[in-house]
């Protein structure tokens, strides 16, 4: 008998706590409406990926979740804005790779954020890149082009500096010592993308939403993932050829520093809702998107180390500019 208590007294103490946690995320109620701040003009992947989850998650805390488009200075000024907005939860961004854990490190004067400043809520997805060239190209592979850059300069797009079609360039060349490749900068992925079609540059690492969309206009070599992407399932991955290289961007939502941890509870559950419902992960992938698959207790952990992995490839490739 003494044992059958203990047992009970247990399970009695877990049910418990498991109801404080519930009790302190309903604590919390919105204000007002919440603004979900997207640094990018409306209608690109960012933005379509941050309105699934804003539809998703609805009116579900009892105001309604409201996308505004910020867009400037590569996502820098919608960063800048959020990161001065009061800390109640009701203003957030959809935060990417590009202005948290790269612009950072380039632009000094533009960035008026600490990116280890935000207060960390959830990782979404994150997005691969795909190197690729036009279908005429007589490159055969990727070490093809690693003879091809190592014995003179090659030309690729990207959309600029500190762009992660850049980063992942530089990061394989990093890994493929001795190469040369000259970056040209156009004013988009898109522009990018129809620049390799073209033929105008010789190579370039597009967004997988955009390979999978043109993928018969495009001739991939391999993708700058860990690991390949389903949506691309006959791709390899740079690792798989010989080039540890991890390209991925990441996407997420921060929130101004000194949020209310019962404010980032609150928000956290409504988030792993929509990213570990199996209808919401099924459309990330078919546009293009890899799906979290970590807890968003460890987002805070995630972004640090991101930020200062990509502060070292910045540094090792000497990315510049000057403002």
């Amino acid at each position: 008998m003494p044992f059958i208590t203990t047992r009970r007294l247990a399970a009695l103490a877990i049910a418990c706590a498991a109801l404080g946690g519930f009790a302190a995320r309903a604590d919390w109620a919105p204000p007002g409406p919440i603004r979900l701040v997207v640094p990018y003009a409306p209608g690109g992947g960012t933005d379509v990926l941050a309105r699934l989850v804003a539809t998703q998650i609805g009116s579900t805390l009892g105001q309604p979740l409201i996308v505004e488009n910020r867009p400037g200075v590569n996502g820098i000024l919608g960063a800048n804005y959020v990161y001065a907005a009061p800390a109640n939860g009701t203003t957030l961004l959809f935060a990417a790779a590009d202005f948290i854990s790269v612009s950072p490190h380039i632009y000094k004067k533009a960035v008026r954020y600490d990116p280890d400043g935000f207060q960390p809520v959830a990782l979404v997805a994150k997005m691969g890149f795909v190197m690729a060239a036009r279908p005429a190209s007589d490159t055969k592979d990727v070490a093809d082009f690693v003879a091809r850059a190592r014995a003179r300069e090659v030309t690729y797009a990207h959309w600029g500096p500190g762009s992660m079609a850049q980063m992942g360039m530089e990061l394989l060349r990093s890994r493929a010592e001795g190469t040369k490749a000259l970056p040209v900068p156009y004013a988009g992925a898109a522009p990018v993308m129809s620049a390799v079609m073209a033929g105008d540059v010789e190579y370039g690492f597009v967004p997988t939403p955009l390979a999978v969309a043109s993928r018969s206009k495009l001739k991939l070599f391999a993708l700058g993932s860990p690991e390949r992407f389903a949506g691309l399932p006959d791709v390899p991955t740079l690792k798989e050829l010989g080039y540890a290289v991890d390209a991925d961007t990441w996407f997420g939502i921060l929130a101004p520093p000194g949020t209310p941890a019962a404010v980032v509870e609150a928000l956290q559950a409504q988030v792993e809702k929509v990213v570990r419902d199996p209808a919401a992960r099924a459309r990330m992938t078919d546009i293009g998107y890899t799906p979290s698959n970590i807890a968003p207790r460890d987002f805070g952990a995630f972004v640090k180390s991101e930020n200062a992995r990509w502060g070292a490839v910045v540094r090792a490739a000497r990315i510049q500019v000057e403002e």
